[in-house]
């Protein structure tokens, strides 16, 4: 008997001696791991809806009637030969040119841009940042004022973000904010801007860019990704 009561004294002193684990307690381990999980499930989420507007894109040029072909130019019935004098052959006058029907080169154009579009999405979903980075400027350079101009800037910012350069991307985010305020990829840039500010340690400036997402673009996805944002960043 004694020897039990003595094994129920140390058992209870090494249960009260060993901490207590609560039951929401997540390893630092886990923690980094649904993060990272966050991050890439976020990416592709992304991804397939830039591929929904590029393929919403693609099919209204592809729909778009082309261009009407140039009237083709009928020749001119020859005309009776002048009286001479002398004794030289007749000449009769020569036969206008055929108008060759133009080719239809903006569309062909656009679908070339849109098709280099998509080659750099798939390269930045492959996370060869630095070959989707080239890949995204070459589109803007063909078409700096066209529909994927802005498309374009924006991923050139997230290309910046992804590689920790988020002084390189807020400038890119800007500019998409500034030249194209009025574009789909605005309210995305705004809101990515706000959070690479956040990871320079700029919470007010952070703060207050997620305040313009909700007040320039209320019913955007953004803006209410911006109002969860602000609930999570502390001063």
């Amino acid at each position: 008997m004694k020897k039990l009561a003595v094994a129920a004294i140390l058992l209870t002193a090494a249960c009260a001696s060993s901490p207590s684990v609560s039951p929401d307690y997540v390893p630092p381990a886990q923690q980094a791991n649904d993060t990272k999980v966050a991050e890439l499930q976020t990416t592709l989420t992304e991804l397939l809806e830039r591929l929904d507007v590029l393929n919403d894109r693609i099919a209204r040029l592809e729909s778009a009637p082309a261009p009407a072909p140039a009237p083709v130019a009928t020749a001119a019935p020859p005309t009776a030969p002048a009286p001479t004098t002398d004794n030289r052959e007749p000449t009769t006058a020569a036969a206008p040119a055929v108008a060759q029907p133009q080719q239809p080169q903006a569309a062909l154009v656009g679908a070339k841009i849109a098709e280099d579009y998509r080659n750099a999405l798939m390269l930045y979903g492959k996370s060869r940042v630095a070959d989707s980075r080239r890949a995204f400027q070459d589109v803007f350079d063909a078409d700096p004022t066209g529909e994927l101009a802005d498309n374009a800037l924006f991923w050139i910012g997230e290309t910046y973000f992804s590689a920790g350069d988020y002084s390189n991307a807020i400038r890119y985010y800007q500019r998409v904010t500034n030249e194209f305020g009025d574009q789909n990829k605005a309210p995305d840039a705004m809101f990515k801007m706000a959070i690479a500010l956040e990871r320079t340690s700029d919470l007010s400036l952070a703060r207050k860019t997620l305040q313009q997402v909700i007040e320039r673009y209320p019913y955007s996805t953004p803006a209410a990704s911006a109002k969860s944002e602000l609930t999570r960043i502390k001063f």
